[in-house]
């Protein structure tokens, strides 16, 4: 419409200024130079308008294009927030979530301390009760007050699943706690030591490899091949004979 509006004023002007000019041009040429000048106007407007038509349409596209991107961006947008929040929602609930698992850990590692402590009271009761002692090595320990030979006495701790004490005598503290406060003061007593295999070469019945210098009671071990197993009595232990008959002591894993 407006390419077309403007296409008219054109003609008017063309129009008036044609007959202002037909009183001095002749009339044949007047009208053949308006036709020309006209076809000229009318293809010159139909090209611009073209032209902006054109260029109306791109730019709608354009328009179109951003305004599909701006609403996509928008969605974006918005599902990014709704799963940020999400998130931080389920962040919260794990949280005290975990919160609530470390107090439960802590209530039920308190009472698991409560009851292990009464568990090991009770059993040193029924260890006190059923004749052993239990150390600070957390092995347990029993006297025997038959006076046996060495094998006798080896062999009944076997049975029992322990050994002639060994692990104890080797530890001063233990050493202290089995004897004297609760078994043997002043008496001998079988202990897991011999060298019965080699001469001069003492092995501990635990299997122990550490040397037994210290144990021993100044000038001991002194028997030869005719004392050939140990006895103690505080402050040390000496080397008798194996077939003589003495007390003993039978150590035991804790289990």
């Amino acid at each position: 419409m407006e390419c077309y509006a403007n296409f008219q004023s054109q003609n008017i002007y063309e129009t008036a200024q044609t007959a202002s000019e037909s009183q001095t041009i002749p009339k044949q040429d007047n009208k053949e130079a308006t036709n020309k000048k006209t076809l000229f106007v009318l293809a010159i407007s139909s090209g611009i308008c073209i032209i902006l038509h054109n260029e109306m349409n791109r730019m709608k596209d354009k328009l179109d294009k951003m305004s599909e991107i701006d609403s996509s961006l928008a969605s974006h947008i918005n599902d990014t927030q709704k799963t940020s929040s999400s998130i931080k929602h389920e962040l919260k609930n794990m949280k005290n979530g975990l919160s609530q698992l470390d107090s439960k850990i802590l209530i039920g590692d308190n009472n698991l301390k409560a009851n292990l402590s009464e568990a090991n009271l009770r059993m040193n009761k029924m260890f006190s009760i059923s004749g052993w002692f239990r150390a600070s090595n957390n092995l347990i320990y029993k006297r025997f007050t038959d006076f046996v030979n060495y094998a006798t006495a080896k062999a009944q701790c076997e049975e029992m699943g322990a050994r002639l004490v060994s692990t104890g005598i080797r530890n001063n503290q233990v050493k202290n706690e089995i004897f004297p406060k609760h078994y043997l003061t002043g008496a001998y007593a079988w202990i897991g030591l011999d060298d019965i295999s080699k001469e001069g070469i003492w092995v501990w019945s635990d299997g122990g490899n550490e040397s037994t210098s210290a144990i021993w009671q100044s000038s001991q071990p002194n028997g030869g091949r005719k004392e050939n197993c140990a006895v103690i009595v505080l402050p040390g232990a000496f080397d008798i004979a194996c077939s003589g008959v003495q007390r003993f002591v039978c150590e035991r894993e804790f289990a």
